[in-house]
């Protein structure tokens, strides 16, 4: 089942391969804002292809093929119009009720092992190679995220930059490099209100 114009989607429940399919709907991205650019079917071809070959740069940092397989299912659930980026809505918009599928996803993200060190190494390599310029710079940044409930990391009643009033928030801090060939985030973390106390 696909939910948005063009997407990643796995070609088995096993596999790591994935495959691009496009679909014909024409739906606003889940932020409800209208797409600023309007891209062709071979501009999203294109871009979904760029997509599955960075998702491959880091294969050799999961152990096994399933964790390969579960990464490029959570990218493309990031990736997708799904209205909340968590396991199971991500799940059930990309594979549909496929049974024991939200139980992987979710083994995949909380308690699965695979070499963190070696997948940000690589992305820093990959930055270096691909935006690296002697005028480049680190910019570290603080945001602060609303949030309706109590249970994700780090929410609390705090000051939230976006809303411009102490709300209940999630607050993270963001690492980017820029350089005029452009942007990437470089490192991110979920900075807990108990932690500045």
């Amino acid at each position: 089942m696909i939910h948005s114009m063009a997407t990643l989607q796995p070609r088995n429940r096993h596999g790591s391969q994935v495959e691009i399919l496009s679909a014909g709907r024409n739906q606003p991205p889940a932020s409800g804002r209208p797409a600023g650019l309007k891209l062709t079917a071979q501009d999203q071809e294109t871009i979904c292809q760029a997509l599955t070959d960075y998702q491959r740069l880091f294969a050799d940092c999961f152990y096994r093929r399933e964790q390969r397989h579960w990464s490029a299912v959570y990218l493309c659930g990031q990736l997708s119009n799904a209205e909340r980026k968590t396991i199971e809505p991500m799940l059930l918009d990309l594979m549909g009720p496929e049974r024991n599928a939200v139980r992987a996803a979710q083994e995949f993200i909380g308690t699965g092992q695979w070499a963190a060190t070696d997948l940000i190494r690589r992305h820093q390599e990959v930055v270096a190679r691909s935006l690296g310029h002697p005028h480049g710079v680190v910019i570290v940044d603080g945001s602060g995220f609303p949030k309706q409930g109590e249970h994700s990391a780090g929410v609390a009643w705090q000051y939230c930059g976006l809303l411009g009033k102490v709300a209940n928030c999630q607050e993270g801090v963001f690492v980017v490099y820029n350089s005029p060939l452009g942007y990437t985030f470089s490192e991110w973390s979920v900075v807990s209100a108990r932690r500045l106390v």
